[in-house]
């Protein structure tokens, strides 16, 4: 007989945890916030390392070659995320441009559109406005020419930073 009254009161008492109602604790007051969906976080406003590596591109204050410099330094930057590169090979400005926008095996934008690297088509251009020459060396290796003041490609004004990453003319 002990034992069915103790079985009983088990039972009672799961019954009674699962059927009434609990009441808040006071320490944790039952608001609008508990009830509700969280909000999705915004997309973000904060520059990317490759936009922050990128910033003062084209600034009359530095030299000329530090806008192909600071391009390089984000196509290594890709290069060095992007380990299957071959799926989206680099063949030129526009394919390059729209890797750092993120057509990549990783779909991760390096740059966002609207930044002052790219023209209103989506090229990468030098401080002049003209597209900056990507020449493709090898793998991972992409030499940058830009056309420099002229604006004429190939003259003897061009500003030139081999795939190595040293400037020449």
């Amino acid at each position: 007989m002990p034992l069915l009254l103790a079985a009983g009161i088990v039972i009672a008492v799961i019954a009674w945890m699962f059927f009434v109602r609990k009441e808040p604790l006071a320490s944790q007051p039952e608001t609008a916030q508990t009830t509700t969906q969280p909000k999705p976080p915004e997309a973000s406003q904060e520059p990317t390392a490759a936009e922050k590596i990128l910033e003062g591109y084209a600034d009359p204050a530095t030299p000329p070659i530090d806008d192909l410099r600071k391009i390089h330094r984000v196509t290594s930057g890709y290069f060095s995320v992007v380990k299957d590169a071959s799926r989206f090979p680099i063949g030129g400005n526009a394919d390059l441009a729209a890797a750092l926008r993120g057509e990549n095996p990783n779909r991760e934008v390096f740059v966002r559109d609207g930044n002052p690297i790219f023209s209103g088509d989506g090229l990468i251009i030098d401080r002049w406005g003209s597209p900056v020459i990507v020449h493709p060396e090898g793998w991972k290796q992409i030499e940058l020419r830009s056309a420099g003041p002229d604006k004429t490609a190939y003259t003897a004004d061009d500003l030139v930073l081999a795939a190595s990453g040293a400037a020449s003319n």
